[in-house]
C-alpha cells in the first residue's frame, strides 16, 4: 500500500530538483540531506516502475517519461503552493519565491529602481529574474510575471501598461558632419547600419510615410549585433546609424551626443507591457510587485 504522505514528499522534491537543476541545489533549498533527495528520487521512481531523472556527475536530465511526469507534478505541487500561498495573502504579506522576465535593456535601464524598492520592503520574497528578449512561456516555464514590448497578441493574459515609446532613427553629430544627413528613409541605403538582431536575425527597418504607408528599408549592415547598449555606445562613436527605443537615448539626444533623424516617417507609438497569467486571486507577490512598477513608471 502507497504511504500517501511519502507520494506527496517524492513528487514535491522531484519537481525541486528538476527547478533547482541538481540535487545538491533542492536539498539546499528544502533544509534535507542530499542523501534523502536521492533516496526520495529512487523511492519515486521504483514506485512508479520508471527512470524519471537521467544523472552524471555534472549534470541531470529528463528521461521522456520523467518530462510527461513533471509535467503533471508542477502543476500539482504549484496548486500546493498556491494554496499556501493564499494563507499568506489573507495576511497580505508577499512572500515565497518571485520569478520574473524582462528584456535586456528595458530591465537593466528602467527596472532597477522597481526592483531595488521591492527587495527592501518585502524581505520574505526570493526573486529569481531572467534577462531575455526572447518570448518566455509565463505559464509553461513557471515565471510569475514578466515584461514585452511593442503589440501584445491575445492571449489569456493579463497586461498593464507601463509606459510609451517611440523608435528613434539615431546618428552621432560627427558621423553626420562626415557623412550627411539622410532626408528620407531610402538614402539610409548610403549609410553605415548597426542593426538590432532577435533571435539572429536582423531587425527590419520600418517607417511610416506621411501619408501612412509602410516602408521597408534594407540597409546596409556594417554591424549586427543583439545588445542595446552596445548599439548606443557604437552609434555614439560615430560608427554609423541606428535605431534605439525612445526611453534609451532620449538623453543621449538632449545632451547632444546623438542627432534624431527621419522624425517624419516614425512608426506609431509603441508600449512595453506587464504581463502575467491571469488568476482569480492575484498573489501578496505578484501584486506588490505590480503596483510598485505602476506606480515608478505613473
Amino acid at each position: 500500500m502507497i504511504n500517501r504522505k511519502d507520494a506527496l514528499e517524492g513528487l514535491s522534491i522531484f519537481v525541486q530538483v528538476i527547478e533547482s537543476g541538481s540535487f545538491s541545489a533542492a536539498a539546499t533549498e528544502l533544509g534535507h540531506a542530499v542523501s534523502h533527495i536521492s533516496k526520495s528520487i529512487t523511492k519515486l521512481e521504483e514506485r512508479l516502475g520508471a527512470r524519471l531523472i537521467n544523472r552524471t556527475t555534472r549534470s541531470l536530465s529528463l528521461t521522456d517519461v520523467g518530462q510527461v511526469y513533471y509535467e503533471k507534478a508542477r502543476q500539482i505541487v504549484g496548486d500546493a503552493r498556491e494554496a499556501e500561498q493564499s494563507i499568506h495573502q489573507l495576511q497580505d504579506t508577499p512572500s515565497g519565491r518571485l520569478k520574473i522576465s524582462l528584456p535586456n535593456s528595458f530591465g537593466q535601464s528602467h527596472m532597477q529602481p522597481v526592483i531595488r524598492d521591492y527587495m527592501l520592503r518585502y524581505p520574505e520574497v526570493k526573486l529569481q529574474i531572467d534577462f531575455s528578449s526572447r518570448l518566455v512561456d509565463l505559464t509553461g516555464e513557471g515565471f510569475d510575471l514578466c515584461v514585452r514590448m511593442g503589440q501584445l497578441k491575445s492571449s489569456n493574459l493579463i497586461s498593464r501598461k507601463l509606459l510609451d515609446f517611440d523608435f528613434y532613427t539615431v546618428a552621432s553629430p560627427d558621423y553626420l558632419a562626415s557623412i550627411g544627413s539622410p532626408q528620407h528613409p531610402q538614402e539610409l541605403k548610403k549609410h553605415q547600419a548597426i542593426k538590432y538582431m532577435y533571435n539572429q536575425v536582423p531587425i527590419t527597418w520600418d517607417f511610416c510615410t506621411p501619408e501612412g504607408e509602410t516602408l521597408y528599408v534594407e540597409v546596409e549592415n556594417r554591424v549586427e549585433c543583439n545588445n542595446l547598449p552596445m548599439l548606443k555606445t557604437l552609434v555614439i562613436a560615430g560608427v554609423g546609424i541606428t535605431r534605439l527605443p525612445s526611453y534609451d537615448c532620449i538623453n543621449e539626444i538632449k545632451q547632444g551626443k546623438l542627432v534624431r533623424l527621419l522624425a517624419d516617417y516614425d512608426m506609431p507609438t509603441q508600449c512595453a507591457y506587464m504581463v502575467y497569467p491571469h488568476r482569480l486571486h492575484l498573489s501578496a507577490k505578484v501584486r506588490a510587485f505590480v503596483d510598485l512598477a505602476l506606480n515608478h513608471f505613473k
